[in-house]
């Protein structure tokens, strides 16, 4: 399909019977809309099935005539909204699927100047036990409409006609109580749901290409804001809701847009994360909605914690956080415990070394990467300096803090950059180093370990290595940026999804990691659009319309709407200012 650009939607255009799957998420729920008025998906937190096990599809007569799989359409894609527009001789058929905040429930608008008649096909309806002209439910489901029409069980269908106008409201494994509110509030909610779309512009968008980006990354972390019973936190992306859990990494990068135009959230987040901080100062890979552990000890997550802590202060001034008790232990004390564990793993250098072959307990979890890993020494570098500032109040810990980080940023300079390479090593021990070239390096430049000059080489050697518009040795064009070049030298390094050239972590672009690529080089006066420019024609132009979590020609693409892509943007709203994280 061609895709363009207006008033901040993503535009698709063709035939009538092409699909443009487009994700949406509210709090409770995730679907996919299919680009035609149906669904291809319906899942809710925490449970397994999909209760459309094949489709569900809108067919549709207008103007007493049948539509033509030919026919010509656009399919405009907005926040939690996909409109259909169907161009027949009768006029425009629009049909609008979207989402409400916190309605677990798929709302339908049909409109046209003609009589519409349709068939609502829906195999994962089970049972129908209840039924009139205007309502029909079931064993696992409700459907609502503002027109009278007839649900035949025997074709797991519902059949309606109307003057001009169709409202639907189908929910699964839902209350009715709810259903019938969510339904009798239809207007209101579609309101919502189109005002929600109309929200400050950063003066740094300048097309309506960017500005569709903009809205597009702005979206992915709200829509994974979810809330099951005491949870309140930000899913990975549509497909980690079950179990529901928040992870420390991805939940850091999700929230950066949304510091200031939704702390509420961001602050929800940080005392969810606190509940998985062990009282030894460990931190898991995520905390389930249960507020179980989901893969413990990891060593990135307590630092984005520190990290995430911090930002969020830093850009609403709320150090009440600080004194917030979670099981009785303040947040600033679970940071002292954090750092205390954290320093007691360091070496006579001062910097973490992660034990064993096979240790892959970081945010390239497909990669071994052990001994001294550049990304989670820079990481600790950070949460030592931010702590140097959150205990201000301390002139003695602060101190502390202060004393480790300049000898951990020595270290990492002395030992982990290559001066004939010009770039950070991505990891070295005593048995292997690995001196390909890592984009989660680039946080050694974002966080003032790297000089001026070094960072000004790391650059030079990102944008010829791992710009793949720049890199020809490659193989895969124009894709954006890749985490990593030359791919990882030794079979047993990687594992899974990784073990394959430009898949996963080994070469897959991640657009998180793009974004904050971006930043940086925004920081240093070079191009920093072409990277995201690159990234989010390929998803578009492929048929992704919300942001991955990462893709490369030679791979399947990973997870769609994904939380920590909506660091894009962070970019549009930060370029131009001074370093957010200085």
């Amino acid at each position: 399909m061609n895709v363009t650009y207006q008033n901040g939607s993503i535009v698709a255009a063709g035939k009538y019977h092409e699909t443009a799957f487009y994700d949406m998420a509210n709090e409770r729920i995730s679907v996919i809309a299919d680009g035609k008025g149906g669904l291809s998906r319906y899942r809710l937190t925490n449970r397994s099935e999909d209760f459309i096990p094949s489709f569900l599809s809108l067919d549709l007569c207008f103007g007493g005539e049948r539509l033509s799989p030919y026919l010509s359409k656009k399919v405009e894609m907005i926040g939690r909204m996909q409109k259909v527009i169907l161009t027949t001789k009768q006029g425009e058929l629009n049909v609008t699927t979207f989402l409400a905040k916190e309605v677990n429930g798929v709302f339908f608008l049909l409109e046209g100047a003609a009589p519409i008649d349709l068939c609502l096909n829906c195999r994962g309806a089970k049972s129908e036990s209840v039924a009139n002209t205007l309502c029909v439910a079931g064993e696992n489901f409700m459907l609502s409409s503002s027109a009278e029409g007839e649900w035949v069980k025997e074709n797991d269908c519902f059949y309606t006609s109307a003057e001009g106008k169709i409202k639907l409201l189908l929910s699964f494994a839902c209350d009715q109580e709810e259903h019938n509110a969510a339904f009798a509030a239809f207007d209101e909610l579609y309101q919502c749901a189109l005002s929600e779309t109309k929200m400050p512009i950063p003066s740094s968008v300048t097309s309506e290409e960017e500005k569709a980006m903009y809205l597009s990354a702005y979206f992915t972390a709200i829509e994974n804001y979810k809330k099951a019973g005491e949870f309140r936190a930000f899913a990975a992306g549509v497909n980690y809701t079950d179990p529901l859990r928040t992870y420390y990494r991805d939940s850091y990068f999700t929230v950066l847009p949304l510091l200031t135009t939704h702390p509420e959230m961001v602050r929800n987040e940080l005392l969810t994360l606190a509940r998985g901080v062990g009282k030894d100062g460990s931190c898991p890979s995520a905390v389930k909605s249960d507020f179980t552990l989901f893969w413990g000890d990891h060593y990135d997550s307590p630092c984005f914690f520190i990290l995430e802590v911090y930002d969020y202060i830093h850009a609403t001034g709320d150090n009440g956080i600080l004194t917030e008790q979670v099981d009785g232990v303040s947040i600033l004390t679970l940071i002292k415990t954090i750092l205390k564990r954290l320093t007691s793993m360091t070496d006579q250098q001062g910097l973490l070394y992660k034990e064993g072959a096979y240790n892959k307990r970081d945010w390239a979890d497909e990669v071994n990467r052990s001994g001294y890993v550049t990304f989670v020494e820079v990481l600790y570098y950070r949460a030592l300096v931010v702590a140097s500032r959150l205990f201000s109040d301390d002139p003695t810990e602060s101190s502390l803090y202060q004393k480790q980080a300049e000898l951990v940023k020595k270290a990492i300079n002395d030992i982990l950059f290559d001066e004939e390479k010009g770039y950070y090593l991505n990891y070295k021990s005593t048995e292997q180093i690995e001196d390909n070239l890592s984009v989660d390096t680039l946080f050694a430049l974002l966080f003032g370990v790297a000089d001026g000059q070094r960072a000004k080489r790391v650059l030079d050697n990102m944008e010829s290595l791992l710009e793949s518009k720049n890199n020809s040795e490659q193989g895969g064009g124009d894709f954006g940026v890749m985490c990593v070049y030359p791919p990882y030298k030794l079979p047993r390094s990687t594992c899974h999804k990784s073990s394959r050239l430009y898949d996963y972590h080994n070469g897959a672009n991640w657009c998180y990691l793009t974004a904050m690529y971006a930043y940086a080089k925004s920081l240093y006066g070079r191009d920093w659009r072409s990277p995201l420019l690159s990234t989010f024609r390929y998803m578009t132009q492929n048929g992704h319309y919300t942001p991955l979590e990462y893709f490369s020609p030679a791979c399947p693409a990973g997870s769609a709407l994904q939380g920590w892509s909506a660091a894009i943007a962070f970019v549009w709203q930060h370029v131009g200012e001074n370093n957010f994280f200085e």
